[in-house]
């Protein structure tokens, strides 16, 4: 069966990260009915066995589900695959598509299906299945043309505050600010194009107008640089909020509301100082060394939650990245603490990436060696099988973890030739 055919029929199934349990059961009939060996864990991984493979290829089933997804409406333009209003998901999609076909065809190779990757790598992490193999080609990379051997870690930061809230003793005029249709993009892959965060942006244009705060939230994921944000707001009766600013929605509220946030125009003042994006550039490998991402604001009836995502291709630039960022909320009287941290997988020329690069020169344009400022599997899996020799390839796809997401199509017939080519090597 053809890669993208079953691409579409993954697509039917929703896969969200943490509700992926249809995807799951699929994957598990097909591998059955191809005569797999198969194996789960109590995380959700999948393991599909060969007992004569020497490599195992790897890519996780859950998507960033962005706009109308999971109910995705799949259409072609121009050569690409792509989801009206939403994410596509072929981020990774495709690789388990190919994984897929390749098992149709009953070929020598094993397949290791993660799960929630998009959510902090919890697959990957929580491991409890046993590789045998000595090869692994991960398939979750996004541009043809290279063999990735080497990948950022991360860390997620939280800062919680309780709320103080008072009644205003003025007369006040109530409107919602809102920020909505930026790009979004990957924190990762895509952090270095200079997309405007809707956090920051909101944060930027409250900063600088006197008013009350009444609520405030803004971001999708935590992978994803914000598309929308909002809050509510009073302002002195008598003041007008600028309605000249690019990008700025203001609308004006039937009803006042006079219980603000005490804090709010600190809170305003934190998100606008803080410093959203690169923080340093590798020049050796020509790209991002460390960044961080404000991707989350959320409130209740109790507490403001922050939510970021830091990442780094050196581990212990991390934890100072990680530690900066929790000194700075902290300054701001928030808790803060760092959660699901995953190494970085520090670029690795071996034996098996050489062959993978041989195989890719007779199929791409080009297939340089080059490490990607996101986090994959490898470094995870590294860790728990210190013995794998790894490489990771992949299609182009454009703008994961935004309702643009697009895969090129004819990318991913040749990479799907030239990974038929590595699968036979390797037997």
């Amino acid at each position: 069966m053809h890669v993208i055919e079953i691409f579409k029929t993954i697509c039917a199934i929703p896969h969200c990260s943490h509700h992926a349990q249809g995807l799951k059961s699929y994957i598990l009939d097909e591998a059955k009915r191809f005569g797999y060996e198969v194996s789960s864990d109590k995380v959700g991984n999948i393991l599909c066995s060969h007992p004569e493979a020497r490599l195992i290829l790897q890519a996780h089933y859950d998507m960033v589900c962005i706009g109308r997804a999971p109910e995705l409406e799949l259409y072609e333009e121009n050569g690409w695959l792509k989801a009206k209003e939403s994410s596509l998901g072929a981020d990774n999609g495709i690789g388990v598509a190919m994984m897929l076909a390749l098992m149709s065809e009953k070929k020598r190779v094993s397949c290791l299906f993660t799960a929630d990757e998009e959510v902090g790598l919890l697959g990957a992490q929580g491991l409890e299945l046993k590789i045998k193999e000595t090869l692994m080609l991960n398939l979750d990379t996004e541009e043809e043309g290279y063999v990735y051997i080497g990948c950022a870690g991360g860390s997620d930061v939280i800062a919680t505050q309780t709320l103080r809230f008072e009644t205003i003793d003025e007369e006040v005029v109530s409107y919602e600010i809102v920020v909505d249709g930026l790009p979004g993009g990957h924190s990762g892959v895509d952090i270095h194009k200079n997309i405007p965060s809707a956090i920051k942006k909101l944060a930027s244009y409250l900063v600088h107008i006197p008013h009350y705060l009444i609520s405030i939230e803004g971001g999708e994921r935590r992978n994803s640089i914000p598309r929308r944000a909002r809050a509510v707001i009073s302002v002195p009766s008598g003041v007008m909020p600028d309605a000249g600013v690019d990008g700025i929605q203001i609308i004006k509220l039937d009803a006042c509301h006079d219980r603000m946030i005490v804090q709010g125009h600190r809170v305003s003042e934190m998100i606008h100082a803080f410093a959203q994006g690169v923080r340093a550039m590798n020049n050796e490998l020509g790209i991002v060394q460390s960044s961080i991402n404000l991707a989350l604001i959320e409130i209740d009836e109790k507490e403001m939650r922050v939510t970021l995502s830091a990442r780094s291709m050196d581990s212990e630039e991390l934890l100072l990245l990680v530690d900066e960022t929790l000194t700075f909320f902290r300054a701001f009287e928030f808790t803060a603490k760092s959660e699901g941290s995953y190494p970085a997988w520090k670029p690795e020329l071996n034996d098996f990436a050489l062959q993978v690069q041989n195989v890719c020169q007779k199929h791409f344009e080009k297939a340089d060696f080059m490490a990607i400022h996101a986090g994959l599997e490898c470094a995870v899996l590294k860790s728990h099988f210190p013995h794998l020799q790894i490489a990771s390839i992949g299609p182009t796809i454009h703008e994961p973890h935004s309702s643009r997401e697009s895969v090129q199509i004819a990318s991913v017939q040749r990479v799907y030739r030239a990974l038929e080519e590595i699968v036979r090597e390797s037997m």
